[in-house]
């Protein structure tokens, strides 16, 4: 049991370092000695130990002392006490302090061998509950890898599911339309309305096939260049792009933005895309002659940006899946307001890519807002 057991003897007698040598050695324990603390330390670092045995009494540091720093050095090595000037004070004193066994001097070879095999097997038992702690920990850890994964693969079949099912509609949509002006079916007056319905279908295709790309560019945000931008700049940029949408359904944009917006590190066509998606949903949702509120603020550190519509509103069952793909609410399904289901999530992902969050508070035709924070981490 002993074949590769290491024990250190620390004792400023070189009689009794010696005497325990030549007890412990034919039973197939390696001895090492070291005259005081320092070398003992010394030889600790030097070398792996499975047991040591201290004198208290030692210049430089006692063996009481000592004990501390051989733990600090291997917490599970197995510390016995050795002294000619036991007390029960002293023992308990070693005990408190890490000793696992404290032996009086002068000690018979049985008392020793005993003390000692005990100490090893105390550091076997140990040793192994920590490898099996340590085994179990990394069985939970694969475990929970594998759940994970495995959660993934069902994500991406159902993502794959629903891309398939989305790219399909539109073109189906349009090749039907095709065919029934081609097979004659559709009166020559009523032909423009046909082709202007396939023109929609096709913008909506175009976009989604925009979003799926620009999802796609997310996977791989750190190749891309990352550069300070000015939150409110890209804002108004959005907003001009925007203008005319805003004046056919005559909706009243009002402003709340702090002066002086720090910049943030970020990929620039990647903010344009959270304000371009918050602000054309709001513009979309709005009702006619509605009212738009855009926030843009610095507090506490962190960015905070708030796009606020009096529009149709969502259902709170609908906010709980509205940042899924694909995920559209009833109620805009209902209303034939064109959408990817795509924008949101998006939006998600960029603004987590920025250690941010993203929120919605809504009430059907009461209107909605969105809130992202982000913190200011990246302020140049």
């Amino acid at each position: 049991m002993n074949d590769h057991s290491r024990v250190l003897v620390v004792d400023d007698e070189i009689g009794i370092c010696e005497g325990i040598k030549r007890a412990l050695e034919p039973n197939g324990i390696l001895v090492d000695i070291a005259l005081d603390g320092p070398a003992g330390l010394k030889a600790l670092k030097e070398k792996e130990y499975d047991l040591v045995l201290l004198d208290i009494k030692m210049p430089k540091i006692s063996g009481l002392d000592l004990i501390k720093m051989v733990h600090e050095i291997d917490p599970e090595i197995i510390c016995i006490i050795i002294t000619g000037f036991a007390t029960v004070e002293m023992a308990i004193t070693a005990i408190k302090r890490g000793a696992y066994d404290f032996l009086t001097k002068p000690f018979s070879l049985e008392v020793l061998l005993l003390a000692v095999n005990q100490g090893l097997e105390r550091r076997k038992l140990s040793l192994e509950a920590k490898r099996i702690t340590q085994v179990e920990m990394e069985a939970k850890r694969l475990t929970e890898e594998k759940i994970r994964l495995e959660k993934l693969d069902q994500e991406k079949k159902q993502f794959i599911r629903l891309v398939t099912h989305e790219l399909k509609s539109p073109i189906s949509a349009v090749e039907n339309y095709l065919k029934l002006i081609l097979q004659g079916y559709v009166d020559p007056a009523g032909q423009n309305e046909i082709l202007e319905q396939c023109i929609t279908r096709t913008q909506e295709e175009r976009k989604l096939i925009d979003d799926l790309l620009e999802l796609g560019h997310l996977e791989v945000t750190g190749s891309q260049l990352c550069v300070p931008v000015c939150f409110r700049e890209v804002l108004e940029q959005v907003l001009d792009e925007s203008a005319d949408e805003v004046r056919q359904k005559e909706l009243d944009v009002v402003l709340d933005l702090d002066k002086e917006i720090p910049k943030i590190n970020a990929v620039p066509e990647q903010i344009k895309s959270v304000w371009s998606n918050l602000i054309s949903n709001a513009i979309k949702y709005s009702h006619v002659k509605g009212r738009i509120k855009i926030d843009l603020r610095v507090h506490e550190n962190t960015l905070i940006g708030c796009v606020q519509d009096s529009g149709i509103g969502i259902s709170s069952e609908d906010q709980k899946k509205l940042f899924r793909e694909f995920f559209r609410a009833k109620n805009a399904k209902i209303a034939g307001i064109p959408g990817t289901g795509l924008g949101l999530v998006l939006v998600k992902q960029i603004v987590e890519g920025l250690k941010g969050t993203i929120s919605v508070e809504s009430e059907e035709e009461m209107g909605s807002i969105f809130k992202f924070l982000i913190p200011l981490i990246n302020e140049e």
